[in-house]
């Protein structure tokens, strides 16, 4: 193989460079006015509407309160008493109410009054949806207790501020003194004062025993009834009637046996037989007609006895003559 060779090249001449004169710049046409864009018209997206199910929906316009319920309110802050109307007018007549307390109940889901009936003369709960009516009444109004002090609200005359007071005393137990201090006061000037450890000292006075009783009663053996003397025999009264035992009565005096002429035998004491008792059958017999028990038997009077004529005595003998003889030998 032969070696190639390099040959050369030379380069390209470059050609002259002409300079040329700038040509003129062409005048703008004046720009037109642009039309502005018409907007793009946008719909509304309209979303679905989802019902909410009921446990979601908001229970602010359940709780509301009722027009009852407001009534009773505007009687309770005013200190007055209300006319209750009844659905079931026939069954409960309309009546004067003292309210005192408006609560709901989680329970029945339900609007509760509680007060003093002038109806019954007691406290009474009444329900709110089963009122046709409830009508403020100015004043006291009928069947009102009395004498009571001028200026008292119309809703604490009833059972607590009408008619005799009933100062009342009595010792509290530890396990109830916090559940008292919270709860609203159920008596006027109601006064609770702590003493020593585990015990404190409840005062007030009201009108009615009964209300008063029923009161301690809810406490059990929470509550000691110091004062007065009555309340704590109203008590122990309705302890026996709990327990089922009514008061002993004195037993009635036996009467007094009959004098008679006759001696009373001792009853014989009965004798062993040799047959074995009779055991009942296992299976009852068919009932048979009830007979009439027989008329217990009279008693005669006993017949005058007798007297036998005494006996004549024996005549007496005269004495026997005794003869001797001597006989000669």
């Amino acid at each position: 193989m032969t070696p190639e060779l390099a040959v050369p090249v030379s380069p390209e001449p470059e050609a002259p460079v002409v300079e040329t004169a700038p040509a003129p710049k062409a005048k703008k046409a004046p720009a037109r006015p642009r039309k502005a864009a018409p907007k793009p018209v946008v719909e509304p997206v309209v979303e679905p509407v989802v019902e909410a199910p009921e446990a979601e929906i908001p229970k602010a316009a359940a709780l509301a309160l009722p027009a009852q319920a407001c009534t009773v309110l505007e009687a309770i802050q005013d200190g007055k008493a209300v006319e209750l109307i009844f659905l079931d007018a026939e069954t409960n007549p309309p009546r004067t109410f003292e309210p005192r307390q408006l609560a709901f109940d989680a329970l029945s889901q339900a609007w509760f009054v509680w007060g003093w009936d002038r109806r019954y003369n007691a406290e009474r709960h009444h329900r709110l949806d089963q009122l046709a009516e409830v009508n403020l009444v100015e004043g006291v109004g009928r069947s009102a207790q009395g004498p009571y002090k001028e200026g008292v609200p119309a809703n604490q005359i009833g059972g607590w501020l009408g008619g005799e007071p009933i100062p009342v005393k009595a010792t509290l137990l530890k396990q109830w003194i916090f559940a008292v201090k919270q709860a609203p006061a159920p008596f006027p000037d109601f006064t609770i004062l702590d003493q020593e450890e585990g015990k404190a000292l409840v005062s007030f006075t009201a009108t009615d025993l009964r209300a008063i009783a029923r009161w301690c009663m809810q406490f059990g053996d929470g509550l000691q009834v110091l004062e007065p003397q009555r309340l704590v025999d109203r008590i122990k009264q309705v302890g026996l009637h709990w327990a089922g035992k009514a008061a002993a009565q004195p037993a009635a005096a036996a009467p007094a046996p009959r004098a008679s002429g006759r001696p009373e035998r001792a009853p014989e004491a009965a004798k062993p037989s040799g047959r074995p008792e009779r055991t009942p059958e296992p299976h009852r017999r068919a009932e048979q007609p009830r007979r009439e028990a027989p008329e217990p038997a009279r008693r005669e009077a006993p017949e005058p006895t007798r007297r036998e004529a005494p006996e004549s005595p024996a005549p007496k003998s005269k004495p026997g003559k005794v003869e001797i003889r001597f006989e000669r030998l």
